[in-house]
C-alpha cells in the first residue's frame, strides 16, 4: 500500500468518536470481570489498544467513580443515594454509568453519575444567619 495516498490525519466525527470511547470503557470494565487470563488477555489487549489509539487522537475518557463529588463537576447526577456509613457532609461518586469523554482537555460529551452522600449534608452558604 502507497503511504502517499494514506493522509496523517484523517478527520473524525466527534460523535462517532464519543460512541466508540464509550464502548471501548464498556469493554474494559468486562475485561476487568474476567479473572481467567486466558479469556480475557485478548479482550484486554483489544482495550488497550483503543485506548492508546484514542489519546493519539487526543480524546479520553474520564471515569470519576470513587472520587469526591463537587456540584461543580461536569457529569450529570442521575441518582442519589443515602449512605449512613460516609461521614457527615461527604458526597462520593459511587458508580458512572456512562464516562465523560474529552478531546484535547475540553469536554466533548459529559458523562452520568450515581452519587453516594452522608445523611447530613453540609449547609448551604446562602442560608441567612438569625
Amino acid at each position: 500500500m502507497n503511504s502517499k495516498l494514506i493522509p496523517s490525519e484523517v478527520p473524525v466525527a466527534m460523535e462517532g468518536a464519543c460512541a466508540i470511547s464509550l464502548e471501548c470503557w464498556r469493554l474494559r470494565r468486562i475485561a476487568e470481570l474476567v479473572n481467567d487470563s486466558n479469556e480475557g488477555s485478548g479482550l484486554r489487549h483489544a482495550v488497550r489498544h483503543i485506548t492508546e489509539t484514542l489519546e493519539v487522537m487526543g480524546i479520553e475518557v474520564v471515569d470519576f467513580t470513587g472520587r469526591t463529588y463537587d456540584p461543580g463537576m461536569v457529569p450529570e447526577v442521575v441518582e442519589v443515594r443515602e449512605d449512613q456509613g460516609l461521614p457527615d457532609g461527604h458526597t462520593v461518586i459511587d458508580e458512572t454509568i456512562a464516562p465523560t469523554v474529552t478531546w484535547r482537555g475540553q469536554v466533548v460529551k459529559p458523562g452520568q453519575i450515581i452519587l453516594r452522600r452522608s445523611r447530613v449534608r453540609p449547609k448551604e452558604s446562602a442560608e441567612v444567619a438569625e
